[in-house]
């Protein structure tokens, strides 16, 4: 090839000559501009209602461990579950609590990197996972209906039927947002939070706060290794623009794909969806995406 080029060149330099081969990829697609491939991974194994949902997954970095909530079967005591999968060895799975005699009805969780504690979310408060003494103990809000929780260096939660956001951090509680509904939320490194509500999806720190969409209906919102923030709905991915003037905050449709039921990031920030109880993999890749 170089050859042929300096033959039909021949007073051009070949360090000034650039040649971009173009191979078009049917499982890719374009992502915040971006080509990502898309891999099936394997399926979610857990004891699922005929229909599959899948909330929400987050992942342990340490051990590699993926944990997701979900629906059980109908005829389950509980109406919320959370469960786990080896990633590197996608043959060891389980569920929290499974063969206890309380029912724990976890429907929420997040992680605290750092000291590898899972905290879950349910209608009987708040509980801890020690995931490396493998025990679960009762942690706060006891007889509280937890509805979402994110740590981030401290505990942020909601609760049923309840407005804002509460702050825990020790013995010390503290509402945020406490005249607005709060459906669920993330918190960026720079503490501003993105929060969905029945009004849209909103950004706030401090006593600021900015609807940048309208839309109500998001089916979740996640956060990436580099603090970018995301939520999906059934056409797509969306990206939350966050500005340092809160105004200027927006949303951005950065990927076209339907059926997404939850969202994650792994160790190297690749992008894990699921679609019903199978999971996908998306990887940046220079292949030319063919599918929009």
């Amino acid at each position: 090839m170089l050859l042929l080029l300096a033959l039909l060149f021949p007073a051009v330099s070949a360090t000034s000559l650039a040649v971009e081969v173009i191979i078009e990829c049917n499982t890719c697609v374009l992502f915040a501009e971006k080509c990502y491939n898309v891999t099936y991974l394997f399926d979610i194994e857990a004891p699922f209602r005929n229909r599959v949902v899948i909330h929400n997954m987050g992942i342990i970095r340490a051990s590699n461990f993926l944990f997701f909530s979900f629906e059980p079967s109908i005829e389950d005591a509980e109406y919320y579950k959370v469960g786990f999968v080896d990633l590197d060895n996608p043959g060891q799975v389980g569920v929290i609590g499974a063969g206890q005699k309380f029912n724990f009805n976890f429907g929420t969780f997040d992680i605290d990197q750092s000291n590898g504690y899972v905290y879950l979310g349910g209608s009987d408060g708040i509980y801890a996972l020690d995931t490396r003494a493998n025990k679960l103990m009762h942690y706060s809000s006891f007889g509280d209906t937890i509805t979402n929780i994110f740590f981030k260096n401290k505990l942020y939660f909601t609760r049923y039927n309840d407005r804002g956001i509460v702050v825990k951090r020790g013995d010390y509680f503290k509402t945020i947002f406490e005249y607005i509904p709060v459906k669920n939320f993330v918190v960026t490194k720079y503490d501003f939070i993105v929060f969905l509500s029945k009004y849209g999806l909103y950004v706030g720190k401090a006593d600021k706060l900015q609807l940048v969409s309208n839309n109500a209906f998001y089916r979740g919102i996640t956060i990436d290794l580099e603090d970018n923030v995301y939520a999906w709905w059934v056409d797509g991915i969306y990206k939350v623009i966050i500005e340092n003037n809160i105004v200027d905050s927006r949303v951005e449709k950065v990927a076209h794909l339907s059926g997404i039921g939850a969202m994650t990031f792994d160790n190297k920030n690749n992008i894990l969806i699921t679609s019903d109880r199978a999971l996908y993999q998306m990887t940046e890749t220079h292949y030319n995406c063919t599918i929009r």
